[in-house]
């Protein structure tokens, strides 16, 4: 708009300097201003038609950037909506794959039958009762034997005695016990298999190194078989307390649940 006004200024200009100078002849002057107002409409055209062909062309440009830019940002856009959908098929994938997993297992729990559990829970209660036996018989034998222990404290057989009958016991039937005992049952028994069998190697070195003697000395033997022992303490003393612990809380839940089931039936019938 400013170049338009600065051209129509400059044609008026034109026309006032011809004015001007020719004035002055007469007719003859007014026909040559005429010629030169026509000269000076076409110069100020050819002036304002090239500066619009010069907008429309900085137009068309811009356009033509504006749609390439629009281009762009759309298949940016376009790009992120196909992500978000690929990670939303990934997500419901995944709550579906747990919401299976979580179905197959109600299934499972649901398949086994009331009286299924109840033999069970049945056969727990045995199995715990025969921990419960072992123990008493555990505590007993300490007190009994308590001056023993005393006295001879360098023996490992006692306590070696007590780690057997856990494991023999423990292993009657893993599958019944809780979770927790059965673990520290497992470590319990691994440990001490170990020490069991270095006891058992250091008496065949004893007796590979009394070979060709008249009388084995059996002193010697039973030695070589307690210096390894006696790590049985050092090993499986705290998994052996902790045994007994978790044994209590396992027996504790039985109670536990007795007891409600007595409440209910009790309220019940």
């Amino acid at each position: 708009m400013l170049v338009l006004l600065y051209n129509y200024e400059v044609y008026m200009e034109f026309s006032e300097f011809l004015n001007q100078i020719f004035l002055p002849y007469g007719g003859t002057s007014v026909v040559v201003v005429a010629i030169a107002g026509f000269i000076g409409k076409i110069i100020s055209k050819n002036i304002i038609n090239g500066e619009l062909a010069k907008h429309k062309l900085e137009l068309e440009s811009l356009k033509s950037k504006n749609t390439l830019k629009l281009e762009v940002m759309k298949q940016d856009y376009n790009q992120k909506i196909e992500f978000q959908k690929i990670e939303s098929t990934r997500s419901l994938e995944s709550v579906k794959n747990d919401l299976q997993k979580e179905i197959m297992k109600h299934e499972v729990y649901t398949s086994i039958s009331k009286e299924k559990y109840q033999e069970l829970f049945q056969l727990r209660i045995e199995l715990y009762g025969k921990f419960l036996k072992l123990k008493k018989e555990i505590d007993d034998s300490i007190l009994d034997n308590a001056e023993y222990f005393e006295f001879q404290d360098e023996d490992p057989k006692p306590f070696t005695s007590l780690v057997e009958k856990i494991n023999e016991a423990s292993r009657e039937n893993p599958m019944l016990m809780s979770n927790e005992l059965a673990k520290l049952s497992s470590e319990l028994y691994e440990k001490s298999s170990r020490v069991f069998s270095d006891a058992k190697v250091s008496v065949a070195y004893a007796e590979q190194n009394m070979y060709g003697q008249d009388s084995p000395q059996y002193e010697v033997l039973m030695e070589a078989e307690d210096s390894e022992l006696r790590k049985m303490h050092r090993e499986c003393g705290d998994i052996y307390n902790r045994w007994f612990v978790q044994l209590e809380l396992d027996v504790s839940r039985i109670r536990s649940i007795l007891d409600i089931t007595n409440d209910f039936l009790g309220e019940k019938y």
